[in-house]
């Protein structure tokens, strides 16, 4: 049974190995390197076991790691169990939601048994385990795999980063005729792409953030988890997990702006809806009144529009970061979030599982403030290109 579980990724390999055989060497049993796992074993469940027996997990933080699910993931369960031990593998700062935990710097360190960093890292160690019996270890039996390859299951939920679909430069006429808040019809020019989620954020996603930061997770209202889209999320929820997400990822995700998600959900058309003007189509597209049966759905269970986007229409209304403007007159015509107006208000689209098909045209518009939740609105996330 190892005594302690190291986490790093494989670019940091070297430095792991130093610092398990330095630890090996003061007699505790060490669980890093995933080669000398044997023929025939399962690498997940190898690895599952390891951290349920370890009682001390030390994680190498690097630029490469502090992007690593699977040292998100390990070092999370090491912070939840109270037996985490983060070291500085190089000069970056640990992802924000560890930072509140001492780091010990080891950018330096080269093994060296006597230096001030290591005797302090075993010092922590023997807090945890106390001190550790004389023996020399079977170098292969001992050490045992986390090159953070495959990923934990259950226990140790793993940032999943959203698909996104690269949305082309263009313009497009935005607004409609049919409510005074759709007017004036304007063109809008996105001079070059960006990108949008495929499909809105999913519980299982937006779960991992609530778990990770202690946030309470959105009630369900019984109507399911999983893939399906998470609802009883604000504008304000939504704006916090597109800061953590970029913060964990390094990528620059946000909340749409109304134009970007208009232009993306027509993708070309001019039509009442992204299929054209047929609002008896709507049941091939989008979950409504008529086909939802009160419920959400999966996301990605209906066709998508010509740019490959499932669920803009129907299933949940998605925030978006603008104001509340009651018409288009002055409004932005590149592409950028209104953030005059209403400040207090924020731009919803899309309609939801509860809406009748004129909630799901592509011009309606509606809003809400930036604290209300409901089970009828959700969210979904785009990237700028450089």
């Amino acid at each position: 049974m190892p005594d302690i579980f190291l986490s790093y990724v494989r670019e940091d390999k070297d430095q792991a190995q130093r610092l398990a055989q330095a630890l090996e060497r003061q007699g505790w049993c060490v669980f890093w390197d995933r080669s000398s796992i044997h023929i025939g074993e399962a690498l997940d469940e190898v690895i599952e076991n390891a951290i349920a027996q370890c009682r001390c997990m030390i994680v190498g933080w690097s630029r490469l790691a502090n992007k690593s699910d699977w040292v998100w993931g390990e070092a999370n369960t090491g912070r939840e169990r109270r037996i985490l031990l983060p070291l500085k593998f190089e000069a970056v700062e640990p992802p924000i939601v560890f930072r509140r935990i001492r780091t010990e710097d080891f950018c330096n360190w080269r093994g060296e048994e006597a230096s001030s960093e290591f005797q302090a890292l075993c010092k922590s160690v023997r807090r945890l385990l106390g001190e550790p019996a004389q023996f020399s270890p079977p170098a292969a039996d001992l050490a045992k795999a986390v090159e953070t390859s495959p990923p934990l299951i259950q226990a140790n939920r793993l940032v999943t980063e959203p698909e996104m679909i690269v949305i082309p430069a263009g313009s497009f006429a935005m607004g409609g005729d049919q409510y005074d808040n759709e007017k004036p019809i304007h063109t809008v020019t996105f001079a070059k792409p960006f990108k949008l989620g495929k499909y809105p954020v999913t519980f299982d996603e937006y779960d991992v953030f609530a778990e990770q930061t202690g946030l309470a997770k959105p009630d369900d209202e019984g109507l399911g988890r999983g893939r399906r889209p998470v609802i009883n999320a604000s504008w304000q929820d939504a704006i916090t997990y597109a800061a953590w997400l970029r913060e964990t990822t390094g990528q620059p995700y946000r909340l749409p702006s109304e134009a970007e998600w208009e232009y993306a959900c027509r993708a070309g058309s001019r039509g009442e809806f992204f299929w054209g003007d047929d609002a008896s189509l709507a049941k091939h597209y989008a979950w409504f009144d008529q086909n939802a049966a009160s419920i959400t759905h999966e996301v990605g269970l209906k066709r998508a529009n010509p740019f490959g986007l499932h669920d803009m229409a129907g299933n949940v209304w998605e925030w978006l970061q603008d104001g509340w403007l009651e018409y288009y007159q002055g409004a932005p015509n590149d592409g950028s979030a209104w953030i005059g107006g209403d400040g207090a208000l924020r731009m919803l689209r899309g309609g939801s599982w509860f809406n009748k098909p004129d909630n799901l045209r592509s011009a309606y518009r509606s809003a809400g403030t930036a604290g209300f939740r409901s089970g009828l609105i959700g969210f979904r996330l785009a990237q700028d290109l450089p």
